[in-house]
């Protein structure tokens, strides 16, 4: 929700005197918009408009959406912690239920098709694709994986840091739930990593080279010094699946992974553990794990299991 919406909501309610707004640790709550004009459109006339006389069209009170009211629950809650007004009259009623769609997940002959199409056409992306379906990394951990991050021997791929690009920065971190883990892989995805790097060490051989324990797994540079930015592999998902007339995305990958684990009887927290999805224990419970909850049936826990 855009800011002058809820600074816009936050004056009218004060002007029917059901909240009282206050300078709290921000400068100016609400009313630094121009009188006039709000990003384009004319805002309400003053008292002296006869609309009648303007031919103005009759106003037809529209309710909100209930997405509108539960963003409008959560900024009073934000308004009241920032000091911004006394009261929060959104606690005293209760936000409307929200309508679960249906998630349905890519079938696994679908992801097969995308993996196939890069295959020819692609192959980096084509393996970049098959590690995402199968251990459900996201894309800034799978730029962001290093040749010293797998150990082809044991078979155990090591998921710990998240590349991504802002404002021109780029940045290596951990992960967005700041949980590292080692994942199995199993033999054909061993066979597929180690044809990628000896292609790489045999390019870098004619020129005396070797590839650092360093080098990214996903990099258009020869050494591996620079990973993709997942800015740019995301579309290229994209472009792969619509060549195969698939509708995927590699958030679709993602979630493919879960459904398959869920469906070959893998529990939620193992599950949301593998994916290093949000907490699934209470107090804070993600919405994710919540999610998948609902879907296999699980009941929801409770603070003293």
């Amino acid at each position: 929700m855009r800011t002058a919406t809820i600074q816009h909501a936050f004056a009218v309610l004060a002007d029917e005197r059901l909240i009282v707004l206050r300078h709290g640790r921000t400068a100016v709550v609400a009313g630094e918009a121009n009188t006039n004009v709000d990003n384009g459109r004319a805002r309400r006339p003053g008292r002296g408009h006869d609309c009648k006389l303007a031919g103005c069209r009759p106003h037809v009170c529209k309710p909100m959406k209930a997405k509108t009211i539960r963003n409008m629950s959560g900024a009073f809650a934000t308004a009241k912690r920032w000091d911004w007004i006394d009261w929060n009259p959104a606690e005293s009623t209760k936000p409307p239920t929200v309508a679960q769609r249906p998630l349905p997940a890519t079938a696994p002959e679908d992801v097969a098709a995308v993996i196939a199409e890069g295959r020819k056409t692609h192959p980096k992306m084509a393996l970049y694709l098959w590690l995402a379906a199968i251990t459900g990394a996201r894309p800034g951990e799978l730029c962001g994986l290093q040749a010293c991050d797998i150990d082809l021997k044991r078979g155990i791929l090591h998921l710990a840091f998240n590349y991504l690009v802002k404002n021109g920065q780029r940045v290596r971190k951990d992960t967005k739930t700041h949980q590292d883990r080692y994942l199995a892989i199993d033999p054909v995805t061993c066979a597929m990593i180690r044809e990628h790097l000896d292609a790489i060490r045999a390019s870098l051989a004619d020129f005396g080279l070797d590839l650092p324990e360093s080098a990214c797994i996903f990099s258009n540079d020869p050494k591996g010094v620079s990973p993709w930015n997942p800015d740019w592999a995301t579309p290229k998902v994209g472009e792969l699946a619509a060549a195969a007339g698939v509708k995927l995305n590699i958030k679709g990958l993602r979630h493919f992974t879960a459904s398959q684990l869920l469906a070959a009887r893998f529990d939620l927290r193992n599950t949301a553990a593998a994916l290093a999805m949000a907490a699934v224990e209470p107090p804070r419970s993600g919405t994710t794990p919540t999610l998948y909850r609902r879907l296999t049936g699980e009941p929801p826990p409770t603070s003293h299991n």
